[in-house]
């Protein structure tokens, strides 16, 4: 599949989620410096390379406030399903119809970026489909129900997957519909693509491209923009 530059794409931003392990605090709306989380990913996509937006989300009126007047994107909503995969689902059937690229990013990652998403789209026009990721760095044990180790895969083959993923339509709609029938439980998009037989490609992309899980990554959070503030990141 060559690149080519006139392909729609269109940004899908999951901020359906429950926020439990984060004290049921809808991590989209927590803010950091000011801002909320929403609102850093949603600048990224605006200013990135997807020609819309669509934000999946439980209550829209949580959200339109946070969007921008004079965007000269389409900024379309799309409601949260029972599940992550049902929740994607639902903002790629509200996407431009036709052939084209989706852009799946949790909105629970505030640092994303233009360059980030634009550097995953190439990617994905080149082979159908691409996702960020990061090297894990620390030694990985894989263990059985009684934590006992069963061996110790090679860190250098070993990545931390990420988002945005981006994928051609016709392999989403493929991969989903076959992690459906299978019932697959599937916590991202790439599993559900390899499932069917699809190939990844791995875009390396920075190690700061955290998701907020918990209560400890928000302070992890405001320490990265403090240094980035004063451009030592």
């Amino acid at each position: 599949m060559n690149t080519r530059d006139n392909i729609f794409t269109s940004g899908i931003i999951v901020a359906a989620g429950s926020g439990t392990r984060m004290g049921t605090v809808a991590k989209p709306l927590i803010k950091l410096c000011g801002k909320t989380v929403f609102e850093y990913v949603l600048e990224a996509f605006i200013t990135s390379s997807v020609d819309e937006i669509i934000i999946v989300c439980k209550d829209k009126t949580m959200f339109t406030p946070l969007i921008p007047s004079g965007t000269d994107k389409p900024v379309i909503f799309a409601d949260g399903g029972k599940t992550r995969a049902i929740s994607v689902y639902n903002g790629v059937a509200q996407t431009k119809k036709g052939d084209g690229f989706v852009c799946i990013h949790d909105c629970a990652r505030p640092f994303v970026t233009p360059e980030i998403i634009n550097a995953v789209i190439n990617a994905a026009r080149e082979s159908g489909a691409a996702t960020a990721s990061h090297p894990v760095t620390d030694t990985v044990k894989y263990v059985n129900p009684d934590a006992k180790t069963i061996y110790t895969p090679e860190r250098r083959y070993l990545f931390s997957v990420q988002t945005p993923q981006v994928f051609s339509k016709k392999i989403y709609t493929v991969a989903f519909a076959l992690s459906q029938k299978q019932g697959l439980t599937a916590t991202d998009e790439t599993t559900m693509a390899e499932n069917a037989g699809f190939a990844v490609t791995y875009v390396e992309t920075p190690k700061t491209n955290i998701k907020l899980t918990d209560p400890e990554d928000i302070k992890t959070a405001k320490a990265i923009l403090f240094l980035q503030s004063k451009g030592e990141i």
